[in-house]
């Protein structure tokens, strides 16, 4: 089966010993992963390859990383209720046609995606009942507008700290991600993006060969 295009987010809050992560769990009833604790994201739809009337720095991405940001974010939205981005400030309020850009304009957002910062990719196993290729970005909670709330898609949504209890449900993807994210935050990432896969059932680190400009 091949895999379908998804994206994640994960955003940060504090420093040091307090740094802490927004998640949430997915409901028990799900087929794909019910009851694990998982970073909000989802599929990529068609009309998230579609640029938004109200973002901006979509050139640090190139357009393969955009629509993945548009998912990210969107999702985000979505399943626990943020708006990741900057004010708007004085610039002119642009028309805006779809829900996701109509929740920007209302509170004077814009979604920047130059506060975003590309993680690295992962791709399910080939003998998964649902594969996807999900592109993981990463930002501060200086960014994120809004109270996290769950939803029908994520249970008991809220900031946990890091090396909590309550995350050992985290998949090998997702402290993988979660790890690389953190050593970006402080500066400490070395070595090229990456691409986190299965081969004969085994985990193996690649290198994704995306580009960005991103830091």
């Amino acid at each position: 089966m091949r895999p379908r295009d998804a994206a994640s987010l994960i955003l940060l809050r504090g420093e040091g010993r307090n740094l802490e992560v927004l998640a949430g769990r997915r409901p028990r009833h799900v087929k794909f992963m019910p009851g694990v604790h998982v970073f909000p994201g989802g599929a990529i739809d068609p009309p998230d390859r579609v640029a938004w009337s109200i973002e901006t720095g979509t050139d640090a991405l190139g357009p393969r990383l955009a629509r993945s940001a548009r998912a990210a974010l969107r999702e985000t939205w979505e399943e626990v209720g943020v708006l990741v981005g900057r004010p708007a400030g004085s610039e002119a309020a642009p028309l805006a046609t779809r829900q996701i850009e109509r929740a920007y304009r209302e509170r004077g957002l814009i979604a920047a995606f130059d506060v975003l910062t590309y993680v690295g990719r992962a791709i399910t196993p080939s003998h998964s009942s649902r594969r996807f290729n999900t592109r993981f970005f990463l930002s501060h909670s200086a960014n994120v507008f809004g109270e996290p709330a769950s939803s029908e898609e994520l249970e008991d949504v809220r900031w946990y700290p890091i090396g909590s209890g309550q995350l050992e449900s985290f998949r090998d993807v997702t402290r993988f991600m979660l790890a690389r994210a953190i050593a970006l935050h402080g500066g400490a990432a070395k070595g090229d993006t990456p691409l986190f896969y299965w081969a004969k059932n085994a985990r193996r680190i690649g290198v994704c060969r995306e580009g960005t400009r991103m830091t």
